[in-house]
């Protein structure tokens, strides 16, 4: 007989969406500031805290209690997300060598020392966080206007799974690595920004990302106006086409609010089509797509 999902308890529910981010953001930087962490140690804390507390989360109070995955599904998500963190480590080493040198010499020369540095740290924090995730918008928002990018970017990957959760954040095309690298790197680079700033920036960005794609009602008032929900961000990865077509900013919502690309409504699956691709499949996506997909580039296929 098949069993129904056990529905958790209502005040575990509404603790959830209302305290859940605040909380795990709040307690994610306090634990930096306490521990006095390097950029890199400082996110692999980060995301190894909230990822552990997400899944606990998921499992008790689960916003889609249908959406389960199986051990070996579990695996291959850690496993991407390994992939991802080590392809993002040996990017960051080239910005460092190749980009960053470069950005540091046009700041010299243009005179866009700018950041500043007499703000309080927490101040610095939250501008970086905010800059960067303005940048990644934009990018966001070109893999989904333009068919070229959208392949070229493999930023399909991320969208093919069903069933979203927290470990989905690191479910990315090897081809889009460096694109999640770039933002922050850009901005503290060209305009000055502090190891300091860069790190609680990275940690505050590590963890709301995990929380946007986690399977859990959060929403919490006055905080949702600014900071990227996962009830907010499930309505990006909708396997509906225009429904996907919204909310592009992982982090900052605040951007989609002011350029007019904000939406909302109940999500009944993520994904690109009606059957998640295998894993080949998926890293083929630059090259091929199936064929009941609906993404920008079937798309403009399908007018071709």
């Amino acid at each position: 007989m098949h069993m129904q999902p056990t529905l958790p308890h209502p005040a575990l529910r509404r603790a959830i969406r209302i305290a859940a981010q605040p909380l795990l953001l709040g307690g994610a930087l306090a634990l930096w500031i306490a521990l006095d962490l390097d950029e890199g140690t400082a996110a692999l804390v980060a995301l190894v805290a909230a990822q552990g507390l997400l899944a606990l989360l998921e499992r008790l109070a689960p916003a889609m209690p249908q959406w389960r995955h199986r051990a070996a599904e579990k695996a291959v998500l850690a496993a991407l997300y390994l992939l991802t963190l080590v392809l993002l480590q040996l990017m960051l080493s080239v910005y460092a060598l190749v980009l960053v040198p470069s950005l540091a010499a046009a700041r010299e020369a243009l005179g866009l020392a700018l950041w500043p540095q007499g703000w309080p740290l927490l101040a610095q924090v939250l501008l970086l966080f905010l800059a960067a995730d303005f940048i990644y918008y934009w990018i966001h928002r070109a893999l989904h206007r333009w068919a070229l990018l959208w392949r070229a970017s493999g930023h399909g990957f991320h969208h093919a799974f069903h069933n979203l959760h927290a470990i989905n954040t690191g479910t990315s095309h090897p081809f889009e690595v460096m694109l999640l690298a770039l933002p922050v790197v850009l901005v503290a680079a060209l305009f000055g920004a502090g190891a300091e700033a860069v790190a609680g920036a990275t940690v505050l960005a590590v963890v709301n990302t995990s929380i946007a794609h986690a399977n859990l009602d959060i929403d919490t008032p006055l905080l949702r106006w600014v900071f990227t929900t996962s009830n907010q961000h499930r309505r990006h990865h909708s396997a509906v086409f225009e429904a996907s077509n919204s909310n592009y900013a992982c982090n900052a919502i605040l951007w989609d609010r002011l350029f007019g690309t904000y939406s909302e409504g109940e999500v009944a699956q993520t994904g690109i089509g009606p059957r998640e691709p295998t894993l080949l499949q998926k890293l083929l996506l630059p090259w091929r797509e199936p064929e009941d997909v609906d993404t920008a580039a079937s798309r403009r296929d399908a007018r071709a």
